[in-house]
Order: C-alpha cells, then structure tokens, then sequence
C-alpha cells in the first residue's frame, strides 16, 4: 500500500456557542440563524482561498494553503457577526480556532493529529473568540493583517493531548474582547517559590532564605503534576513588596509560596504561606520551631504540606525525591547553598569561589554527595571555558564518581557523570549516564539539556531537537533549551520547526530579561535567534548591550562571533572569536561544526585559529 502524502497547512475550525439552547429559545427560527451563518462563513472561505472540508450541524472544517489568509477570514467573519441586528439581537456567537500543522491528504479529507489540535482548539474557544497557535503566527508573520493583534493567554491543556499548549488570542479592531479563560482540560498548576526573608540580625544567615527556597523548588521540581516556576525568575523578586497577585500574573503562576526565617542561637523558627496568585487568598499557612539542623525536615515537610495543599498524589519515588536529605551539617549545606548561588552567575570568578565552597562543603561533610556533583560542575566549566589543563578534567572525573559512589540513586551525580565524559569523547559512556539520570528524575531539566548537547556534538540532530524540546517540557520558560532546537532544525533544513522554536524562544528570553535585565546570556542566545528570524537589528543591539556588561566571558564572545558571522561582519567576529579562544574556549570540533561560523569557513585567518586548536578526538 503506497504512503500518503503530507501537506502544511492552515486549518480553520468553527463553531456556534450555545447552539442547543438557540434552538430551544428560537424554534423554528434557528433555520434562519444557520443559514445566515453559514453564508458568511462559505462567503469568506471563497473570498480568501479557504477550502471547506466538512460540515457537521453547526461546525466548520476548512483547510487555508496561506495561513494570512485564514487570519483575514477569521477577522472578516467576526465583524461580519458583531455587525449584524440578528446577531445581537439573539446573542449569536461564534467560536474559532486556527492551527497551522502537517496533516496527511487522504482521498475523504485530511487526517492527522494537527487536524485534532486544532478542532480542539475551537472547543476551547468561547463565543466571538478566536484562538492561535504559535505556528499560525509564525507562519503568518509580522503584523498581521486587516490591522488585528494578539495576546498571549497561557499554556492549556486541550482534552486528549498530553502537554500543554500555548494559546493566543486573536485582538480584532473594533470589537470587544473580554472573553474568559479558554475552556480546556485543568492545566497543570504552576508555584513560584519565591526567596525566604531572613529576621536574623547576622548577616551570614542569608543563605537560609535562599536555602530554603531552592530546597523546596528542587523537591517539588519531583512532584508529578505540578510546573515550578525556575529559580532565576522567581528569585528575581527578591526584597520586592509586591501583591502576590501581581507576581503572579508576571511569572504566569498560579499559587506563590512565601515565608520568613528567623534564627536565635542554635534555634530557628520558619514560616511559609501558599497563596492564590488569582484570589490572593491563603491555601495553606504553618509556623515550623526546631533546633537549626532541623532546617533539612522543615524542607521536606513544606513541600510534602504544598503538595496535599494541591491535592497531587505522590508515589514511593515522589516522596524520596522529597526526603532528599544531602546532609545534617549545616555548616556544609551553607558552603553548599554558597556555592550553588554564585555557580549559577556562570563568570570566572563565580565559578572559582563556587569551587571553592563546594570544596569547604566536603570538608565539613565528606558524604555529601550534592557538594561532590557542584565540584565536579565547576571543575567542568573551568575545563570546557577557562583552562583546559589536564588536572581540571581529572578533578571533575573524581569528583562525579565519587557522587554516585556515595549515592547511587542521585540523578545529579550521573548528569555530572554524563557531562564529563562527553569532554572525554566517551559518547556512548555518556549517553548511558545521561539515561540513568533521567530513569531516576524523569523532570530533571538538566539531564535532558546536557543530553541534548552531547546528542548536538555527535551529530545526531534529530535526537538533541527532541531531548532540547523534552527539556523545555520540563521547563516551560527556559529560552535556552527552545533557541538551541531551533539551531538543530535549521541544520535538519526544518525551516518551519527552525522558525517556530526561535520564535518562541526570543519570546522566553523578552520575558526574562524584564526580571532579569542583565542576563548576558539570555542577551546573546536571543540575539542569535532575532538575527536568524530576520531581525538583524534588534539582534545586533541585544549582543552589543551583552559585550558592554560582560567584558571577559568566553562564551559570550564567542556567541557574539556566531552572530556578528550571521551577520556579514566577518572582521568583527573573527576579533571577537580570537578573543573567546584566549579567554578559555579551546574545542576545535566546536568550531569545525557550528553552521553559524559557515561564512568564517574560507577565511585565512579563521584557518589559522582552528589550526591552532586541539582536536579532542586525538
């Protein structure tokens, strides 16, 4: 039996809110509304090259080859029903929705999973509403015709479909939008745990706040059915006075975790509130006392207290997750939260005090397998971007092993495991750690995104696209993960799946940086993706904000050589790539595969720097 072709395309679907009680209201006057419905609707399909596919009762399925076209449709209908007296007069409304995907043509229709999405989406429309997908927008372009707009609504879940999808809604001129939340499936719920206010007077107690906060995000990060907001975001309102309505609605969550810390001597004393980020009213409230080395047990009971509070059932795995319990040495789990603050800076001198740390964390508890797994981290970057001595390497090939060693079953210590030997070209070895991280945390981001790396660099694309979008999964609002698959695709030649992962990625990287202004590196990985989406300007003046804060970072010099390359600026990124090999990035396969460096390739001078690079497979 021979295959059947696929097509992209745009597909329309439509449908009459409260139909059954127009019916009942109207009588035999319904027959007059369908009818003059269905007129406008075949009078807009004809005139913007729609083709009608079925009709159902009151429903539309119509397929658009030119996704503008369908948007104009879409816009044209809704005026055509907000003007007409026998629309208003009986509350006649219409319901949308749009998607543009593959679907296989079949000799009755179209078939697919993307035609589903999209009926789906319509259901979850209300009245005069008209619901988007990311890949109508991007196919459609910038701006949308007949002068319409759109809001971003959020992530739902529509009935059949396992992961969330992202919703706009279509702003048509004239008309009024104060529509309600799409009608879908109950989205996972999303909390933001934001940084614990420390009462203490001594100024070395800041880590408990901190402490705590991370603590709680990584054990509810276990938790099935259930988004966490990621640290960098919700961190970004510390020491701000703000309704948690308002913070809320910034990070997109839906319940705000708060408290306070307090210490006296040996004794200390947490509070913690869930409230919702909707009503701002409390969920669930408790005072917790103890000696201050009870502060690994008040972790866990908050969190195993957040997830009753959220009615999620936790299984065997899910409640060791959450009695995760590193150490009972508090000076060590301080060197420890110490270190894991400053190694998520990523700067030279972060890094360096992060080692350090990490090494007084060991000191003070030599079977803390989590200061073990920071070591070898930092041991890690310093080898990959600041100094690829031999020692460097070993250090961090010790240092992982000895965190499984002490803990078999901590998914940190093989994504550790997994990063190393990927700089020892002992693939398969790390791939094999990569998947055992990921049996022990299947939510863990970081196992997917460093996977995604190492599947990137021996060249199975198709693998690190998946593995980079499963790690955004996890993590809904990291840009990285989104921006780095949208390189993959384009080197599949997947222009479409390119444009739409860069397109959602530089809106990640937008929201970010207004928490997080400074972020360098959300600067130059959203510039890579604004240049490539043809927004060279906007791009060139992200990398150039990014080069003035930061004026010795390997990385972003090299990530602005990839741009500046992009860009037909070749003398400006061959001085900037110069520079990012003698601040530390030393991998010639780096710069052998990056189809960003392609116009440097037959550069003389580009010749001389890969030259004089070692190759790390020999």
């Amino acid at each position: 039996m021979s295959k059947l072709p696929k097509q992209r395309l745009t597909f329309f679907f439509s449908d009459i809110e409260g139909s059954t009680s127009l019916i009942a209201s109207l009588g035999e006057r319904y027959a007059d509304i369908l009818e003059q419905y269905r007129c406008i609707v075949r009078s807009a399909l004809a005139a913007y090259q729609g083709r009608e596919i079925d009709t159902a009762g009151d429903g539309f399925f119509a397929v658009f080859r030119d996704t503008r076209q369908a948007v104009i449709a879409a816009v044209r209908m809704q005026r055509a029903f907000a003007t007409q007296a026998w629309a208003r007069n009986v509350d006649f409304r219409v319901r949308m929705g749009i998607h543009t995907g593959d679907a296989i043509v079949a000799p009755t229709g179209f078939i697919g999973l993307e035609v589903h999405r999209a009926s789906r989406i319509c259901n979850a429309a209300n009245g005069g509403q008209v619901l988007l997908t990311p890949t109508v927008l991007e196919s459609a372009g910038e701006p949308l015709p007949e002068g319409a707009d759109t809001i971003y609504l959020g992530e739902f879940l529509l009935k059949g479909f396992g992961q969330p999808e992202r919703l706009f809604q279509l702003i048509v001129p004239g008309i009024d939008n104060p529509f309600l939340s799409p009608q879908t499936e109950r989205p996972l719920p999303t909390i933001a745990v934001l940084p614990f206010a420390v009462r203490s007077m001594d100024p070395n107690d800041g880590f408990l706040g901190d402490g705590m906060a991370e603590e709680i995000i990584i054990a509810l990060g276990k938790v099935p059915g259930l988004q966490v907001v990621a640290r960098s975001a919700s961190f970004a309102f510390r020491q701000q006075s703000l309704d948690p309505r308002e913070i809320g609605k910034r990070l997109n969550a839906d319940v705000i975790l708060e408290g306070t810390v307090r210490r006296s001597s040996s004794r200390m004393r947490v509070n913690a509130e869930l409230v919702d980020a909707r009503s701002g009213l409390n969920l669930w409230s408790e005072g917790f006392e103890g000696k201050l080395e009870d502060i690994f047990v008040v972790q866990d009971d908050i969190a195993r207290h957040i997830a009753t509070a959220l009615r999620l059932k936790l299984g065997s795995r899910q409640v060791r997750g959450i009695r995760s319990v590193q150490t009972h040495n508090v000076d060590a789990y301080r060197h420890y939260v110490q270190g894991r603050h400053l190694f998520y800076q990523f700067s030279r001198p972060s890094i360096e005090a992060a080692l350090g740390l990490f090494q007084q964390a060991v000191a003070a508890d030599p079977s803390y397998a989590l200061a073990y797994c920071g070591m070898a981290n930092c041991y890690s970057y310093i080898y990959v971007y600041l100094d690829h001595a031999e020692e460097n390497l070993q250090a961090a090939i010790q240092s992982s092993r000895e965190a499984i060693e002490l803990d078999p079953l901590l998914a940190e210590g093989y994504v550790a495991y997994g990063w190393v030997l990927s700089l020892t070209e002992r693939l398969e070895e790390a791939e094999a750690a990569f998947d055992k991280a990921i049996d022990l945390d299947p939510k863990l981001f970081e196992a997917r995104f460093l996977y995604g790396r190492v599947s990137f660099a021996q060249g199975k694309l198709e693998k690190a696209a998946r593995l980079y979008e499963e790690a955004n999964r996890r993590r809904p609002e990291d840009f990285q993960s989104l921006l780095l698959a949208g390189q993959v695709y384009d080197d599949l030649g997947e222009d479409v799946r390119s444009r739409e992962m860069r397109w959602r990625g530089v809106l990640l990287a937008e929201k970010h940086l207004e928490l997080n202004p400074h972020d360098t590196r959300a600067l130059s990985l959203g510039a890579n993706g604004l240049v490539a989406l043809g927004e060279r300007k906007k791009g060139l003046q992200w990398i150039e904000k990014a080069l003035q804060l930061e004026s010795d970072d390997a990385m972003l010099f090299y990530n602005a050589a990839c741009i500046y390359a992009l860009t037909d600026m070749p003398a400006k990124a061959l001085d900037l790539l110069e520079r990012s090999i003698e601040a530390g990035i030393t991998h010639r396969d780096w710069l052998e595969n990056d189809s960003n460096l392609d116009p440097l390739r037959e550069e003389p001078r580009f010749k001389e720097l890969i030259a004089g690079l070692l190759d790390p497979r020999s």
